[in-house]
């Protein structure tokens, strides 16, 4: 997507000829176009933004006409309406990057600067909510007591246990031995070094797990290779905010505009819940996946073949410490899943996230509040979009 500022600026004849043309054929959508760009590129903002709606009211689905929308009406000093326009054309076609990366940025400027941002309704537990299991690995005492001291605050007002298993030989391994110790309906797996900013997570998950049989807060809508980012763009869905203890910026990290997907064929292992029958009849490859890599992938490719709905709940706020390292051992485990799998055959495609550096929880959860009510405002204007 090119910027209408970069093209060959017009002159006034060609505006009046322009408008000569909608006038005799109102319905010609690409006339109208035309005009709006020719205003953008002599920075007649107040015309170009009235001349874009007269586009999308005959075709709303035009991604560049609200991508070019929200360029002029962030010109104008719009910032919520821009954000809107932008979300629009990324909504509308998730490969326009350019529609991506401005709406992520607009919404953290938006926070940055103090726009007024309506909170969320959160969502509230049932009559009689169902009993969490949280297996948690970790061989860190300080990230340990962290970890159980979140999840113990998270699931106060429910029935719940923490599994902890602190001298793992691996990842698969240890989960089916929780999931065989618990007697909960629900088995959370997570990381030891993670925070989350939701406080009505669990009403949340347990929402999500009436329509899914397993969630995370990362996957994509296809298997390639021994990553979840390997399929690239448009099959990515999910939120993550990345920040550690020692780094004064929070970064929001934002694969798809969509708070909830479904579809999913693999999930990251940073953070998955399940009905504890889905992991009893789809159980850890243990003697595979003898370490710490790839028995996510790989138990969620499985789950997703057997006929497990899979989704991402990105709206569940995780927070993650550390991003990965993808070194010597990960390879060895990754070439192992794509022997099992036949996959990994062709090189990664396009995989980024769209980013924004915050100052600080509060700032997070206005930023995703804000990307959740683009959502569900473009839900009620555009149901089938």
């Amino acid at each position: 997507m090119r910027s209408p500022m970069r093209r060959a600026t017009p002159n006034a004849a060609a505006i009046v000829a322009l408008r000569e043309a909608v006038a005799v054929r109102p319905a010609l959508t690409m006339a109208w176009l035309e005009l709006a760009n020719a205003y953008a590129r002599l920075d007649q903002c107040v015309a170009a933004v009235e001349t874009y709606r007269e586009v999308l009211a005959r075709e709303p689905a035009r991604a560049d006409a609200h991508f070019n929308l929200g360029l002029m009406q962030k010109r104008l000093g719009d910032r919520m309406a821009a954000a809107r326009s932008f979300h629009g054309a990324w909504s509308r076609d998730p490969m326009l990057f350019n529609a991506a990366g401005y709406c992520v940025a607009t919404i953290a400027e938006c926070v940055h600067e103090g726009d007024p941002i309506a909170a969320m309704p959160p969502v509230t537990l049932g009559v009689d909510p169902a009993s969490v299991s949280v297996v948690i690995c970790s061989i860190d005492d300080a990230k340990h007591d962290r970890a159980v001291a979140l999840y113990r605050r998270l699931f106060s007002s429910v029935r719940h246990e923490i599994i902890s298993i602190r001298n793992a030989r691996s990842l698969a391994e240890a989960y089916n031995w929780a999931v065989h110790s618990s007697v909960a309906d629900i088995v959370v797996l997570s990381h030891d070094d993670v925070d989350v900013l939701a406080d009505d997570f669990a009403a949340r998950l347990f929402d999500h797990l009436r329509s899914f049989d397993a969630v995370g807060v990362i996957g994509s809508m296809r298997a390639d290779g021994p990553a979840v980012g390997w399929s690239g763009h448009p099959h990515l869905r999910g939120w993550i905010t990345h920040h550690s203890p020692n780094e004064a910026q929070w970064q929001v990290d934002v694969l798809d505009h969509r708070a909830v997907a479904g579809n999913i064929t693999v999930l990251d292992g940073v953070f998955m819940a399940a009905r504890r029958e889905v992991f009893k009849a789809v159980p850890f490859d243990a003697a595979l996946f003898d370490g710490f890599h790839l028995g996510d992938i790989d138990w969620s490719l499985r789950s997703a073949r057997a006929g497990f709905r899979l989704g991402v709940a990105a709206d569940l706020s995780l927070v993650h410490a550390s991003r990965g390292n993808y070194d010597a051992t990960w390879q060895r485990y990754a070439d192992r899943f794509c022997t099992k799998h036949a996959l990994g055959t062709t090189p990664p495609a396009t995989s980024h996230f769209f980013g924004a550096q915050l100052d600080g929880p509060d700032q997070v959860r206005a930023f995703f509040d804000l990307l959740r009510g683009l959502n569900a405002g473009a839900t009620e204007r555009h149901p089938r979009a």
